[in-house]
């Protein structure tokens, strides 16, 4: 599956219209325990401006954006409690 995810290039510290982009990325579909949703909204927070001043330790390059909303997909193997379908909302360290 495609998708498009905001991703950083690298933590130089400079914050400017380039920091992070748009790329196309290709994401296999949910593992075991895994959700897949599809995101509706996404907000831009003080972690992901202290990852593009190399304060926090998630690695480069990569996608940034860990507290959203949106509807379930698919789910993995062993996922109960949710299904395709469903509006939900996420956060993650």
């Amino acid at each position: 599956m495609r998708i498009t995810a905001a991703v950083m290039e690298k933590a130089d510290g400079t914050i400017t219209r380039r920091s992070i982009q748009l790329e196309g990325v290709e994401l296999d579909g949910p593992r075991e325990g895994e959700v897949l949703v599809r995101i509706a909204s996404c907000g831009v927070c003080g972690t992901d401006r202290g990852c593009i001043h190399g304060l926090e330790p998630y690695p480069t390059p990569g996608a940034r954006g860990h507290e959203g909303a949106g509807v379930v997909e698919a789910v993995g193997r062993e996922v109960k409690g949710f299904g395709p379908g469903d509006r939900v909302m996420i956060g993650f360290p």
